[in-house]
């Protein structure tokens, strides 16, 4: 409690003291962090150009407006991608597939606005005069997930390597809420680590202590139960001498003496 006094206390002198000299006061850590995330977002944003969707062409290919030449219609196709190999699918169940495919390009992009940034100029077709013309580039939603990757990642679109893309990924939002769900994961793992290095502590504890206890019995009976055992040998031996004295029954000169007595006779004669 003292220490955040003091802390209290030393920030608003500092700022004070700034603000006295005419100077502004330093940032917060905090600011300067979410700062430097505006000034990525802000470079990010630099290189891209916003547009509105309109109708998708095919798997690969949808239409947007170009407001840099009169809002002409141009066709945008992802960049880096192809189309899935046919292998043993017959020719239906392949056009179904890209039927599926492009139904879900159509969700990404159909009449909502979208970022793009065309792909260099040495990969681009050559278009025919008269046509529509056709543009690669990479493609974002307005959030920022890379559209490419996403129809990829879902078996839609394959991958192909006609040009190399530094920001050819999520951004923006999008890339934040992955870089959360990333943290959350590893902190999970760690405490899932950590958790299970505690139980097998506490496993070989209780198994050494187990394994301490009976090597505890087994000494215990060396000395304790073997000394009790000889004592009642010897009760048992006394008894059947009667302990050393003479008996008052008659004896029988004729009887055959048992093993104890004869036991007993050769230690009396040793």
């Amino acid at each position: 409690m003292t220490m955040a006094i003091i802390r209290s206390v030393t920030i608003f002198v500092f700022a004070f003291a700034a603000i006295a000299s005419g100077e502004d006061a330093p940032p917060a850590p905090q600011a300067v962090a979410e700062g430097k995330n505006v000034v990525a977002e802000d470079h990010v944003i630099s290189q891209l150009t916003i547009a509105m969707s309109s109708e998708v062409v095919d798997e690969q290919t949808f239409a947007i407006r170009d407001s840099s030449k009169g809002s002409s219609q141009i066709h945008v196709r992802l960049g880096n991608t192809a189309l899935p190999a046919q292998g043993s699918l017959d020719d239906g169940e392949y056009a179904e597939k890209k039927n599926v495919a492009k139904e879900a390009l159509a969700k990404l992009v159909d009449r909502q606005m979208i970022w793009y940034k065309l792909a260099p100029a040495t990969v681009q077709p050559q278009n025919a005069s008269g046509a529509i013309p056709m543009v690669f580039a990479d493609v974002w939603s307005i959030d920022g997930k890379h559209l490419s990757s996403v129809l990829k990642k879902d078996g839609h679109l394959s991958e192909a390597h006609d040009y190399s893309a530094e920001i050819a990924k999520d951004i923006l939002t999008v890339a934040a809420e992955e870089e959360k769900k990333e943290s959350y994961k590893k902190l999970e793992e760690a405490l899932k680590e950590s958790e299970k290095a505690k139980q097998d502590a506490a496993k070989a504890s209780r198994s050494k202590a187990a394994e301490e206890e009976e090597a505890a019995n087994v000494e215990g009976f060396k000395l304790g139960d073997w000394l009790g055992m000889a004592v009642a040998l010897l009760l048992v031996i006394g008894a059947a001498t009667n302990f050393g004295q003479g008996s008052s029954k008659k004896v029988n000169l004729n009887r055959k003496k048992g093993v104890l007595e004869r036991f007993w006779m050769q230690v009396k004669s040793a």
